[in-house]
């Protein structure tokens, strides 16, 4: 089983993310990065290629943008995860609360 290195907890949750014209879905987030999938069409950003993100959190009237970096692709072209460089930390934690209230 593959040891997990992350500081901080992640939550598996569909989230709606805008990101290079169109809109996808997370896989997961935590305050330091996301999971996008990919959704078979879409070419997937390059590891180490800059990207920004809004979030829609429809349910928390809550619009999230955020910079990052794509850190690597997931299997067969299905996603590709982002590390966070530059977010609000106002935004960080409302992320932070929105996790906790589910885990």
């Amino acid at each position: 089983m593959k040891e997990d290195k992350r500081k901080n907890p992640r939550l598996n949750v569909g989230i709606t993310v805008f990101y290079g014209g169109g809109y996808r879905r997370t896989k997961d987030i935590s305050v330091d990065g996301t999971f996008i999938k990919g959704n078979g069409q879409s070419r997937l950003q390059p590891v180490g290629s800059d990207i920004s993100v809004s979030f829609d959190f429809p349910d928390r009237m809550r619009l999230i943008k955020a910079n990052g970096v794509v850190v690597h692709q997931g299997n067969n072209n299905d996603g590709m995860g982002i590390a966070f460089k530059r977010i609000r930390e106002r935004h960080k934690e409302f992320i932070r609360r929105f996790i906790s209230d589910y885990l």
